[in-house]
C-alpha cells in the first residue's frame, strides 16, 4: 500500500482558498468605503477557488509531472467542494450580520445557493485542477 495521500495537495488548496478569500474581502471592504462600489458577490465566492483549484493543479504537474487521472480529478474537486462549503459555513455568520433587517428574506435562498454554488465549485475544482496540471505538467 503506498504512503503517497489519495487526493494530494488539498493542503495547498486549502492554504490559497483561506488567502485569497481574505484578499477579496479586504478589496471589497476598499472598493465599499473608498468607491462606493458593491463588487460582485458570487465572483467575490467562486474566485478563491479557481484559484486554489489552479495552484493545486500548477503544483501537481509540476511535482508528478502528469495530468491527474479523471477519478483522482473529480475526487479531488469533490474533496475541495466540501472544503470550500465548510469555509462558507464558517463565514456565514459574519455574512448574515451584516443584512440586518434583510435577514428574513435572504434566509429563504441560503440553503438553494450555498447547494448551487458548492457544485458549481466542484466542477471549476474539476476544470482548473486538470488546466493548472496540464499547463506545468512535463516542465522541469
Amino acid at each position: 500500500m503506498s504512503d503517497a495521500p489519495r487526493t494530494p495537495y488539498l493542503g495547498r488548496y486549502l492554504v490559497v482558498l483561506i488567502l485569497t478569500t481574505l484578499a477579496l474581502t479586504v478589496i471589497a471592504v476598499v472598493m465599499r468605503t473608498v468607491f462606493q462600489i458593491d463588487p460582485p458577490s458570487g465572483a467575490m465566492t467562486i474566485i478563491p477557488a479557481m484559484a486554489a483549484a489552479l495552484h493545486a493543479g500548477q503544483t501537481w504537474g509540476k511535482e508528478r509531472g502528469t495530468i491527474p487521472e479523471s477519478r483522482e480529478a473529480w475526487r479531488f474537486a469533490f474533496v475541495g467542494g466540501l472544503i470550500f462549503l465548510a469555509l462558507q459555513l464558517f463565514l456565514l455568520p459574519m455574512a448574515l450580520a451584516t443584512l440586518g433587517s434583510e435577514l428574513t428574506s435572504a434566509m429563504r435562498f441560503l440553503v438553494p445557493v450555498l447547494v448551487l454554488v458548492t457544485v458549481v465549485t466542484i466542477l471549476l475544482n474539476r476544470f482548473f485542477l486538470v488546466m493548472g496540471a496540464k499547463g506545468t505538467a512535463g516542465r522541469s
